[in-house]
C-alpha cells in the first residue's frame, strides 16, 4: 500500500461516519473470532491480550504495527503511535483523532481532553491510515484461514443481534475500506452498494 501525505480533495463528513459504521460491524466481527473453531485468531495473529483497564470481565488486545500499536476494546478500536492516534469509540459511534500515544483510550473512562477537538478532516484521514492498513490485513489473514463463508456466517450473526444495524457483506466491505484507503476520491456510499 502506499501512503497518502494529504489528499487534494475534500471527504466529506458523511464518509467519516461511513467509516464508523463499518468499523462498528468489524469490531462484531472480531468478538466472533477470539472464539474462533481453531482459538482465538486474533492471538494467533500477533496479538497480546490482557484484561481490560476499564470495564470489567473484558479484555484488551494489543499488537505493534506501524511504529505504534493497535489496541482493540469491546468498546474502542485504534492505531497509537508519533505521540498520537487514531480512535473508533464505540457508544459514542465517532472517529476521532487520539492525542496521546502512551495514555490510550480506557473503555468505562474516556479521557475527553485526549479526543481532538475541531480537526481538519485530512488530519482525521491521514491518522486512520495504519488503522486501515491493519484492518485490510487483517481481514485477508482471516479470508485466506477461513474463507469468505466464515465471515458471510458472522455477518448473518450480526443481523440477529437486536438493535444492530448491518453495514456492507464482507467482501463489499472490504473492497470499501480499500477504497476509503487508497482513493477516496472514488468512494460511494455504502447505501448505494447495498
Amino acid at each position: 500500500m502506499h501512503i497518502v501525505s494529504k489528499p487534494d480533495y475534500d471527504i466529506a463528513n458523511y464518509y467519516f461516519r461511513d467509516l464508523a459504521d463499518g468499523i462498528q460491524q468489524q469490531m462484531y466481527f472480531w468478538g466472533q473470532d477470539v472464539l474462533s473453531p481453531v482459538g482465538n485468531f486474533l492471538v494467533h495473529e500477533g496479538f497480546k491480550r490482557s484484561p481490560s483497564k476499564g470495564l470489567k470481565g473484558t479484555s484488551c488486545y494489543r499488537l505493534a504495527w506501524q511504529d505504534g500499536h493497535i489496541e482493540l476494546y469491546g468498546a474502542c478500536a485504534g492505531w497509537y503511535g508519533n505521540g498520537k492516534g487514531f480512535t473508533f469509540i464505540r457508544p459514542r459511534k465517532r472517529c476521532v483523532i487520539w492525542l496521546s500515544e502512551q495514555i490510550t483510550p480506557i473503555p468505562g473512562a474516556w479521557r475527553n481532553e485526549l479526543v481532538a477537538k475541531a480537526v481538519a478532516k485530512h488530519d482525521l484521514y491521514r491518522a486512520s491510515l495504519p488503522f486501515l492498513d491493519w484492518l485490510i490485513s487483517y481481514e485477508a489473514a482471516v479470508m485466506a484461514r477461513f474463507g469468505i463463508g466464515y465471515r458471510l456466517l458472522n455477518y448473518r450473526d450480526y443481523k440477529k443481534v437486536p438493535k444492530n444495524k448491518t453495514w456492507l457483506r464482507p467482501s463489499t466491505s472490504l473492497e470499501w475500506f480499500k477504497c476509503f484507503r487508497d482513493r477516496p476520491e472514488q468512494l460511494v456510499r455504502p447505501k448505494k452498494l447495498t
